[in-house]
C-alpha cells in the first residue's frame, strides 16, 4: 500500500541537520525521507503548502547547508525528492475548510486543511499539533492522523 503524507517543515529542517525537535542527535526524520523516496510513497502539497515549501523550506535548507553541520547527503536527498516529479503531488488549488477548525492551532491550519483535502497522514514533530489532529473527530473520520517520524518510518518501509 502506498501512503499519502503531508510533511511538516520541521521534519525537513531536522532531517537536514540530523537532529530531533530538541536539537539532539536523531536520524528519524532523515530515515523517514530516505524510505519515502526509496519505496515510492508520496508527499502531497496544495497551493498554500506549496507556497510555504518554496519560500520558506527551500531557502532555509539552502542556508542551513551553508552555515550549519548537515547530516551527510540529506540536503541532496531533499533536492532529489523535490525534483523527482513522482515523489510530490503538486496541487495548486486551495484546500477547503473543514468543521471545527478552531480546534487546530492557527499556525498549522494550512497543513490540516491540506491533509483533510487529500485524506493524508501528517508527519510532524509538534506534539501539540499531533494531539489536536488526532483528537479531531472530523479529521479522524476522513483518515487524517498525525504521527512522529518514528511512527511514519514503519509505514514508508513498506514497499
Amino acid at each position: 500500500m502506498k501512503y499519502k503524507f503531508i510533511v511538516d517543515e520541521n521534519i525537513l529542517y531536522c532531517a537536514v541537520r540530523g537532529v530531533d525537535e530538541h536539537d539532539k542527535k536523531d536520524t528519524s526524520s532523515a530515515r523517514f525521507l530516505v524510505y519515502l523516496l526509496k519505496n515510492c510513497h508520496r508527499i502531497y502539497l496544495d497551493k498554500k503548502c506549496n507556497s510555504r515549501f518554496q519560500k520558506s523550506i527551500l531557502t532555509r535548507i539552502q542556508r542551513i547547508s551553508k552555515t550549519e553541520p548537515v547530516f551527510p547527503g540529506m540536503d541532496l536527498l531533499i533536492q532529489e525528492i523535490i525534483h523527482t516529479s513522482g515523489k510530490i503531488n503538486w496541487d495548486y488549488s486551495d484546500s477547503p475548510q473543514f468543521p471545527e477548525e478552531k480546534n487546530i492551532p492557527r499556525k498549522d491550519l494550512y497543513i490540516a486543511r491540506c491533509a483533510n483535502h487529500f485524506s493524508a497522514r501528517i508527519v510532524t514533530l509538534d506534539r501539540e499539533f499531533r494531539e489536536n489532529i488526532n483528537d479531531h473527530v472530523y479529521l479522524r473520520s476522513k483518515g487524517v492522523i498525525a504521527m512522529r517520524p518514528e511512527e511514519a518510518i514503519m509505514l514508508v518501509m513498506q514497499k
